[in-house]
């Protein structure tokens, strides 16, 4: 009798290992298509379009903008709906946009209002593929397998991350910006595939509330409210996300303009925190259970505080300052991430899954086209008043000390008290 139990429970766990490999294979392409278009319209708009300061930024919110306002919506539509369905459409629709953008590129027809509807277009797809990714995951996998599959996902987006800009870089510069943005147009072909491979049937959770509509958009935001433990984070990724959107607006422009790099140099210097990344991705989960998921997530505020370290390159003439404050700060946002997201999975309710986490995401992401424009902003003023490099380079410092105004929030007695490294809903209410 126990054989006969044990085996098809076997053959379960080796076929939800099989299907979380097809779709992370899937993403994993997906994820480095996204990273050489984060590398390539920025890229296309100062090089091709000649784009100010301001208009980068411009660009920046664009692409993030979705988030804010459609978030809690895709929440509680994909708490509703079979996800996989809805995230092929998105990788689709995302295929035919880059796709557009590749063919006005290669023919000259591009402008930078199209560059910015196409950003924006392609963010609402990236809104509901991310919510529907996240609540299908748990869906997929068993609770025991939910950290491993997070500590995965980000590996490779910790790879893609690094690698990405790189061959973003390669291409533009020897082959031209098109093909570069037909490369990420593939990715999403790829992405769709691997979700088309997946054989296990996605169940829904029925919601026990059955409350209507309108309602449930707002219940997770209200989870995440009354969860201490999600609150404090949420501030903190807010706070960190604005920073970062300005060092990520502000870098870009000191590389092609205060340092003089083309671009393949350009990309390779974005890519020096390739193993940081995949090493903090690697040993976030033996981090969080050596030291305690408190102390590690106020470490990871080294992301954004050490770029107030790369205007030293302008004193050194050396462009390997900015590559070992690449490297410094790319070890940490993968640790914040599977640390965070695999807290947010296990402490909220399955059929709140796709609501929580889409509150979260409103929350964290809400001030990323904010930092943008600010990032921009503030570029153009500090050129303006002290010089195209030295105003660069300030502006780049003073965007990663932003990152610093977080700390509060992670000192609070809910975070510095998060010492397992799974811990239950129970421990932390």
């Amino acid at each position: 009798m126990t054989p006969t139990t044990a085996e098809p429970n076997l053959a379960d766990k080796r076929a939800e290992r099989q299907d979380f490999r097809r779709m992370w294979l899937g993403q994993s392409i997906s994820l480095i298509g996204d990273q050489i278009s984060l590398f390539a319209l920025p890229s296309l708009a100062i090089l091709v379009l000649n784009a100010s300061e301001p208009q980068v930024g411009v660009l920046h919110a664009m692409a993030t903008m979705a988030f804010p306002a459609l978030g809690l919506f895709a929440g509680a539509f994909m708490d509703r709906v079979r996800c996989r369905p809805y995230m092929i459409a998105a990788d689709l629709v995302r295929l035919l946009l880059f796709a557009t953008v590749a063919v006005l590129a290669s023919t000259g027809l591009l402008d930078l209002w199209l560059l910015y509807a196409v950003a924006a277009l392609a963010g609402v797809c990236t809104v509901m593929f991310d919510v529907g990714y996240q609540t299908h995951l748990p869906r997929l996998v068993g609770r025991d397998l939910l950290p491993l599959g997070n500590a995965r996902l980000e590996m490779s987006a910790s790879v893609a991350r690094a690698g990405g800009p790189a061959l973003a870089g390669a291409l533009i510069q020897f082959l031209g910006p098109a093909l570069a943005v037909a490369a990420n147009a593939a990715s999403f072909l790829a992405s769709a595939a691997g979700l088309f491979a997946v054989r296990k049937p996605e169940s829904v959770v029925p919601d026990p509330t059955a409350e209507p509509w309108r309602r449930q958009i707002l219940q997770g935001a209200r989870h995440l409210w009354r969860t201490p433990v999600l609150r404090w984070l949420s501030a903190a990724a807010a706070l960190r996300n604005f920073s970062m959107a300005m060092v990520d607006t502000v870098l870009l422009l000191f590389l092609y303009r205060a340092l003089d790099l083309g671009p393949a140099s350009a990309a390779t210097v974005l890519t020096a925190g390739a193993l940081a990344a995949v090493l903090g991705a690697a040993v976030s989960r033996v981090l969080v259970e050596r030291v305690g998921a408190g102390p590690v997530l106020l470490a990871t505020v080294t992301e954004g505080i050490v770029w107030a370290a790369a205007p030293l390159a302008l004193v050194t003439g050396s462009s390997l300052v900015v590559i070992a404050v690449a490297f410094v700060s790319a070890l940490w946002l993968p640790v914040w991430n599977v640390t965070v997201t695999t807290l947010r999975q296990l402490i909220t309710p399955p059929h709140l899954l796709g609501r929580v986490h889409a509150a979260a995401r409103t929350v964290n992401l809400c001030t990323i086209p904010l930092g943008s424009v600010a990032g921009g902003l503030l570029a153009g003023w500090a050129s303006a008043h002290w010089g195209e490099r030295g105003g660069l380079g300030a502006a780049l410092a003073l965007a990663g000390l932003c990152t610093a105004t977080g700390v509060p929030f992670l000192l609070r007695k809910e975070i510095r008290g998060l010492h397992q490294p799974a811990p239950t809903a129970e421990d932390i209410r």
